[in-house]
């Protein structure tokens, strides 16, 4: 599990870089809490999924490391993919 963490690390933290990085400025209080939430959620549910998948896979090899590194990737892409609409559509108003 340590071997997909170093896997995932890079590119997570690139990934929740952008979502900061390309949000609105100023954002206090409520606001803040809500337009970091939704990313702050698919980051657990990834990590969730890693978690589960290393303890339910039967593989024993390499195989079971890169299912689980890839399913974590795409629950945290359509985590932050939910998050960055959310705040499109709460621009929008």
């Amino acid at each position: 599990m340590l071997i997909d963490a170093l896997i995932l690390l890079p590119v997570t933290l690139f990934l929740l870089w952008l979502y900061v990085y390309s949000g609105p400025r100023g954002l206090r209080g409520g606001a803040w809490v809500a337009d970091r939430l939704p990313a702050v959620l698919g980051l657990l549910v990834a990590a969730a999924v890693l978690a589960w998948l290393h303890l339910t896979l039967e593989f024993e090899d390499l195989n079971r490391n890169i299912i689980a590194v890839v399913s974590a990737y795409l629950v945290l892409l359509a985590g932050l993919g939910l998050a960055w609409l959310l705040r499109w559509r709460r621009n929008r108003r």
